[in-house]
């Protein structure tokens, strides 16, 4: 009986092994390409996503521009609110406070008169008209105030009930010089108003 010679299979390992890397390989690049299908696929997504999104966020987007816009105006409104209030409550204290100085000091009367004096470019005759209350101080102050100023031919006192107390009306024919209180006090709120107004001009030409 023959001998039977043992089968050798030296050339399976390198061509089993040739054959299972490139198994891996093709596998490893369909994977890989798979991969880059499936990121491809997502950024697509994600640009149609985002734009989708922008789409439906920018009417809100819009929305909140415009309510930022009109709480800016309104913050606006309420500063110049606020600073108009101000405004009116500085000048009550002021009316307060000349009150308490003229109850303090009753003859600041006799200065508000000489200063509408002064005023004066029609001097030939000259009434001034005060508060009852002031009556006596500024009859005895005229002759004074007659001789320190000059060109006043004749100056008579009377009194006004309408006169709030520390100021006067001084008339002549050529007219009448308001020196009441409430016309002075009226005549700075308004030098302010325009102050102010100007400076907001100023900051935004817009402001009417």
């Amino acid at each position: 009986m023959a001998e039977i010679a043992a089968f050798d299979f030296p050339a399976l390992e390198p061509v089993a092994g040739t054959a299972l890397h490139r198994t891996r390989d093709l596998v490893a690049e369909a994977q890989a390409q798979a991969d880059a299908i499936r990121a491809a696929a997502h950024a697509e997504g994600l640009a149609a996503g985002r734009a989708d999104a922008h789409a439906a966020v920018a009417p809100a987007v819009g929305l909140l521009q415009q309510a930022a816009a009109e709480v800016a105006a309104v913050r606006d409104g309420l500063a110049r609110e606020a600073e108009d209030a101000a405004v009116e409550l500085a000048f009550a204290i002021a009316e307060q406070v000349l009150a308490g100085a003229l109850d303090a000091h009753p003859a600041l009367v006799v200065d508000v008169v000489r200063g509408a004096l002064r005023c004066l470019v029609e001097r030939e005759r000259v009434t001034v008209l005060v508060h009852p209350d002031d009556l006596d101080l500024v009859r005895d102050a005229v002759p004074d105030l007659v001789a320190q100023l000059g060109g006043i031919e004749h100056c008579e006192v009377q009194t006004e009930r309408r006169v709030v107390r520390g100021g006067a009306l001084v008339r002549t024919v050529a007219g009448e010089i308001d020196a009441t209180l409430a016309t002075k006090l009226d005549r700075a709120r308004e030098a302010v108003r325009d102050g102010v107004l100007a400076a907001r001009t100023a900051e935004d030409p817009a402001i009417p």
